[in-house]
């Protein structure tokens, strides 16, 4: 359980702050949308660049703790509950005062963040705290395999969770 949750939780981390990052147009607009959640001005610079440092150094703590074991892990998932706590309560206060931000959780994305967006953030940081409850020394290469496999699979559904809801749901 471990592995696989710190496996998901550390590519959507990964993949979010690449996203942010890719080009210079990309960056750009993701410090453009902070404003929508009610973050000053005067802070919005310093919020994005701590965003994606924050979304870096937890993921690359994350994919450690795949060699470098238990503390990593704990830390790891420690991080990233706290992340995806904030990022949790973030969405919903933006989406209970229909602010209109949009998502830019995973890059150029221009769908308006509702309920479901709180929701799939309310799902990471499950994992993550599910993650840090099964935590334990032994090691099983092949349940650990596994486990990464299904942390895989659930990090491309994360990331491609706006494609997925519009299909089932419809579009927002």
């Amino acid at each position: 359980m471990t592995t696989g949750a710190a496996v998901l939780c550390g590519l959507v981390l990964l993949i979010s702050a690449v996203s942010k990052v890719r080009t210079a147009n990309d960056y750009a607009e993701f410090v453009a949308s902070i404003p929508a959640f009610e973050i000053p001005a005067r802070w919005t610079r310093l919020f994005a660049v701590l965003t994606v440092v924050a979304e870096f150094g937890i993921s690359g703590l994350l994919l450690a703790s795949l060699i470098a074991g238990y503390w990593a892990a704990v830390a790891g998932l420690v991080l990233a509950a706290g992340m995806f706590a904030v990022l949790t309560a973030v969405v919903w206060r933006a989406v209970s005062r229909r602010s209109g931000a949009v998502c830019r959780c995973f890059g150029r994305a221009r769908t308006t963040l509702t309920h479901r967006h709180t929701a799939r953030n309310a799902f990471l940081l499950g994992v993550a705290v599910l993650g840090l409850s099964a935590v334990d020394n032994a090691f099983d290469p092949v349940v650990a395999g596994l486990a990464a496999a299904v942390g895989v699979i659930g990090a491309v559904l994360v990331v491609r969770f706006d494609d997925l809801a519009d299909l089932v749901a419809g579009p927002v």
